[in-house]
């Protein structure tokens, strides 16, 4: 049985170059398929960081401090990063009165880059600011620098205002369906959790399991049956005129304007008996610097193939 992994999605928006839509639009996937863990980074964070100094200020200050928020009810059907980044903000309000300046920056600081692939980089200034008004508060000092006056008159609110914007980053997701559900997409960057060497072993490991599934669930038919009692939806026909005997681009040329990639690649592959690579090369939409990058789009296409039933006319 694989172990579950968890990602956080700041490392799998930099490892794949998601734009911010692209990255909600997996977020919605995650969430339907309950495999978004929205707070388990920050539940870390605070058993690391937080709980002691929390919990230890607490017969002196008479402060409760609350559970970690949950998405808004009223919101179930999809996943809102800014609004539950907004409950966020309110919760690290109340941490911030019940905890001391140095575990409240190690622990931020933990969160950001444990988040992030450049997490020293993210939100830098805005939490530059907020230690700043933090340690002057603590220690009853003014800010030597006059700047700061601005941002700490707008108050607390406005100073942890940034963890709304940065919330995506911060939420975890198994690992295996982030691959799978960005089978389509290339893998522009290694980062902790997310190689070329990972990605490409657990999308073998899904063609293969979708293979075998198909083959559990495919029922045998009697070889008198009319085709055209297949189910359309699931059996697919290509008719050999269409690669047998034909040059390995005229089959691509050939099944282009009435099959699906995927299709085309099985039928390269396992009647044509082509390589991996070359069927890469020819279906390809871009030109990759190495070989492996081929294979791997072969295999996210083998992936959406095996779903299907392709059968010899």
């Amino acid at each position: 049985m694989p172990e579950n992994v968890h990602i956080p999605l700041g490392k799998v928006q930099a490892a794949y170059g998601l734009t911010d839509d692209e990255l909600y639009d997996l977020i919605q996937k995650l969430w339907e398929r309950k495999q978004l863990f929205y707070k388990e980074l920050w539940a870390e964070t605070y058993e690391k960081y937080w709980h002691f100094a929390a919990t230890g200020s607490l017969p002196s200050t008479q402060e409760k401090l609350s559970e970690l928020p949950e998405p808004d009810s009223r919101h179930q059907s999809n996943f809102y990063p800014i609004f539950y980044g907004t409950q966020m903000v309110r919760y690290l309000m109340q941490l911030i009165k019940l905890v001391s300046y140095k575990p409240f920056r190690l622990g931020l600081d933990y969160l950001f880059d444990t988040a992030f692939e450049d997490g020293h980089s993210v939100a830098a200034e805005e939490r530059d600011i907020l230690y700043k008004y933090f340690e002057f508060t603590e220690l009853d000092r003014k800010p030597p620098r006059k700047d700061y006056y601005r941002h700490f008159k707008a108050g607390q609110p406005y100073l942890v205002s940034f963890i709304s914007r940065n919330m995506t980053g911060t939420l975890m997701a198994d690992r295996d369906a982030v691959i799978e559900f960005l089978g389509d997409y290339p893998l522009k960057r290694e980062v902790k959790g997310l190689t070329h060497r990972v990605v490409n072993s657990i999308l073998d490991r899904l063609v293969t399991s979708a293979a075998n599934i198909q083959l559990e669930i495919q029922p045998e038919i009697p070889v008198e049956a009319s085709v055209s009692s297949l189910p359309s939806a699931e059996n697919i026909v290509v008719p050999s005129s269409l690669w047998m005997g034909k040059a390995p681009a005229s089959v691509r040329d050939a099944m282009k304007e009435d099959f699906d990639e995927c299709v085309t690649a099985h039928v390269l592959l396992n009647w044509c008996k082509l390589g991996k690579t070359q069927v890469g090369r020819l279906l390809s939409p871009k030109e990759f610097g190495d070989d492996k990058s081929y294979r791997n789009h072969v295999d996210k296409l083998l992936l959406r193939a095996a779903r299907l039933s392709i059968r010899q006319e």
